[in-house]
């Protein structure tokens, strides 16, 4: 598989819950070969379903999901099931692939190492605590190297060495890696690119180099926003004051009036909806821009 090759195309690709919980809008974004990316939204946005829709648990509703021939795609899973509870480790992981893999112990002992959770192969998952098994799924996802790794904030059940130990994991990854984080500081050790998810438009913005390239390119672009707004602002005051103004002096002034009025609509409709903060966020620079990211 070539380096650089597009392996995730989202064609003008659209989904919602229902009439009244719009998710996309006729999203397009490319993913390709070797790429680190970040896909970033407000709690709430869609970042989850976008994996679903990578994965092909869930279908567009409209535009198409363009997979590459042959592109293997893992992802952890969020709960182990009630029948994998009573097996081992070394169990485990042998059902993470489709075919016998042998000499395994070595690859367990490595992603195990990963994840900060060094255990016997012998041990039971049941004995395991809700942490350690939410490390076991992240490190089933890891043990089988796709081509598509998709992680969902996985350091949630990770100490500080646990996320050194993942984030050296993901630098040396070889491979395409998207992740969903709400630590800023692990997103940096390793993005290339961000793909933005916004949940007052619902499409997705693609941007190219690290966190601090990312944080750089959208606040250029939010103070062109806000300096847009601000001349809209003032277009709309001035419009309105003329159309009062004429439709003061009756006559063909009225017609004046209503170009006025059509003009100051026009403005209204051509401001840019300011983006909102999410809170949850813990950003990766002390300014509100760090938060405006996610």
């Amino acid at each position: 598989m070539a380096y650089g090759q597009v392996l995730i195309r989202f064609d003008e690709v659209s989904f919602s819950y229902g009439p009244y919980i719009p998710i996309l809008r006729e999203v397009d974004f490319a993913v390709r070969q070797g790429s680190k990316i970040t896909l970033m939204g407000q709690n709430g946005a869609g970042k989850s379903t976008i994996f679903q829709l990578i994965t092909k648990t869930l279908q567009p509703e409209s535009g198409v999901v363009h997979i590459a021939d042959d592109v293997t795609i893992a992802t952890a899973r969020q709960v182990l099931p009630a029948d994998q509870m009573d097996i081992t480790v070394q169990e485990f992981f042998d059902q993470c692939f489709n075919k016998k893999v042998y000499d395994i112990d070595p690859k367990i002992d490595d992603i195990l190492e990963v994840v900060n959770l060094p255990v016997s192969h012998e041990r039971v998952i049941r004995s395991f605590s809700g942490g350690q098994r939410a490390r076991l799924l992240l490190a089933s996802a890891l043990i089988q190297n796709p081509d598509v790794l998709l992680l969902d904030e996985p350091t949630n059940n990770l100490d500080a060495a646990g996320i050194a130990h993942l984030t050296a994991f993901l630098q040396e990854y070889g491979k395409t890696c998207i992740v969903i984080s709400h630590d800023a500081d692990f997103l940096n050790a390793f993005t290339q690119g961000v793909l933005y998810l916004d949940s007052f438009t619902h499409k997705v913005e693609q941007y190219i180099g690290d966190y601090s390239d990312v944080v750089e390119q959208i606040s250029v672009r939010i103070e062109k926003e806000n300096r847009k707004n601000a001349q809209l602002a003032k277009e709309i005051i001035e419009n309105k004051e003329k159309a009062n103004f004429f439709a003061q002096k009756g006559g063909k002034m009225r017609l004046v009036a209503k170009k006025m009025r059509q003009r100051a609509e026009e403005a209204e409709e051509s401001k840019v909806s300011v983006r909102k903060e999410d809170k949850a966020i813990r950003p990766l620079v002390p300014t509100a821009l760090g938060k405006l990211l996610y």
